[in-house]
């Protein structure tokens, strides 16, 4: 028992969510457990040049908004039913609403770098379903 080790998780809680960052170490990226309130509007979209963002629910239910490079927007839907992952490529612009108090695991394929977080307002309206 003398090789345990323990790493030390980055935390971080605002208005809407509270994590647990890069729970695993050595991985390119990062592995993210964040635990939300629902019905809290985002006051911004964030896209990413660089990352891919995977997103699973493990309980609850989310609505992301999803837009390309052309503009074109996507809402998609996803609960704990879904058994499904979200994958968010490069200059997507993205982010998520929880519709029920919601648990969500995420991977980004690179360690967190805010260098690589553009962010742009959302209005109430731009959320309804």
């Amino acid at each position: 028992m003398n090789n345990m080790k323990f790493h030390k998780h980055r935390l971080h809680k605002d208005y809407r969510r509270s994590g647990t960052y890069d729970i695993i170490p050595g991985l390119s990226g990062d592995v993210n457990f964040t635990i939300h309130k629902p019905h809290i509007i985002p006051k911004e979209l964030h896209m990413h040049k660089r990352q891919f963002d995977y997103f699973a629910i493990v309980k609850g239910k989310v609505l992301f908004r999803l837009i390309d490079k052309t503009g074109k927007e996507e809402k998609v839907i996803l609960d704990e039913q879904d058994h499904k992952t979200l994958i968010i490529p490069p200059y997507t612009w993205h982010g998520y609403l929880a519709l029920k108090p919601t648990i969500m695991v995420f991977y980004i394929n690179h360690k967190y770098n805010p260098a690589d977080e553009f962010c742009r307002k959302t209005e109430v309206k731009e959320w309804e379903i």
